[in-house]
């Protein structure tokens, strides 16, 4: 049976012409992320916290195919688990925040070693299609377990309080206001932070050096002792719990849930993240997952400019702007793989080859 693996990230040590770049841009993120939502329109707001959350399930991708080497299609699959579980707990149950969050990513967890006998066996493509099956399992699922998810119809998701206080009511703090928005961007920010620095300790950590002993050769890895099967239960497991916080803050945030939004598209949006972002990269993932997200917004802004552009389906011939960000990241992965392989990520070395041919001619 022939295999196929993903190959290795680029390794590269890092010099003080690239640091210096790299903790620019990681600073000037990190300020942007806190100060930008203050200061944009409602509508841009939205899309920071849809980012931020998907930045959480990208994350989850990044220690499945990134670190560990195994592709998924079903990546939103263990979303929806995670949202449904939320929903059980929170709306059904009426549970507060600290259950239903982290019960999210558990279930989701448990469900995720469900494809732990298969990933012992299988790898590349034969992995994934197995990943697409139980995606397609659970779609059938939610379209037919009303009592759970509404049927096709959907139905509402839980309220979203934290300390008594409900996220979508505005709070004042002295002379500023905080938005429905801005208040869920914060929440969504500080899982996103607790989530990024669980990643980074576990990528430096004996099973991340076991992830990647399997991302570059399973087989090698086997004979000088990792334990294979049981470190890919773990990077299954790891993911769909990012997957599955992801999905409870992301049907808290909409206030419903619909079986057609976790499809395979949505799967193919958070590998375009990790890609775009750049693979095998923290930084990456998230970095992706801002510009995936923004994606569609930018193409709105473009229909009121550019002619031909319609913001509804059309049968004329014109383009819709859901047809062209799909598109347009499409042509960014291709850009991306054949021109910059490691993405956003490689941007800042990119810099840092700028600064040192400078300095060598000063």
């Amino acid at each position: 049976m022939t295999t196929q693996t993903l190959p290795a990230p680029p390794v590269t040590t890092p010099t003080p012409a690239t640091r210096r770049p790299r903790r620019l841009l990681t600073g000037l993120l990190v300020v942007a992320m806190l100060v930008v939502p203050l200061v944009t329109t409602p509508q841009w707001q939205a899309i920071w916290v849809f980012s931020a959350i998907a930045a959480i399930a990208a994350i989850g991708l990044h220690v499945l195919t990134g670190l560990a080497g195994q592709v998924s299609l079903g990546h939103a699959a263990f979303v929806a688990v995670g949202g449904y579980t939320a929903i059980w707990l929170g709306e059904d149950r009426g549970l507060p925040l600290w259950v239903w969050l982290p019960a999210a990513g558990i279930a989701s967890a448990a469900v995720g070693l469900l494809v732990v006998p298969f990933a012992a066996r299988l790898r590349g493509l034969y992995l994934s299609v197995v990943t697409l099956a139980v995606l397609f399992v659970t779609d059938y699922i939610w379209n037919t377990w009303e009592g759970l998810t509404g049927g096709t119809n959907g139905r509402s998701a839980q309220t979203v309080q934290l300390f008594g206080h409900d996220l979508f009511d505005d709070v004042a703090f002295g002379p500023f206001l905080l938005s429905a928005d801005q208040q869920y961007f914060y929440l969504a920010c500080a899982v996103l932070g607790v989530g990024a620095l669980a990643a980074y300790n576990l990528a430096r950590s004996r099973p991340g050096r076991a992830f990647g002993a399997i991302r570059d050769r399973d087989l090698t890895a086997s004979v000088v002792g990792v334990p294979v099967a049981r470190m890919k239960s773990a990077a299954f497991a790891v993911s769909a719990g990012y997957a599955g916080v992801a999905g409870a803050l992301l049907v808290g945030y909409q206030t419903y849930a619909v079986p057609d939004q976790w499809s395979l598209m949505l799967s193919v949006q958070y590998l375009a993240m990790i890609v775009i972002g750049g693979m095998g990269s923290l930084g990456g993932a998230i970095a992706g997952a801002f510009f995936v997200t923004a994606i569609p917004q930018l193409v709105a802004l473009l229909a009121g400019v550019l002619p031909g552009i319609s913001t509804t389906p059309t049968t004329g011939g014109g383009i819709t702007t859901d047809l062209l960000a799909n598109f347009l990241y499409g042509l960014a992965v291709v850009v991306v793989l054949v021109v910059e392989p490691r993405g956003l990520a490689g941007l800042p070395a990119r810099i840092g080859s700028v600064l040192r041919r400078k300095e060598a001619k000063a």
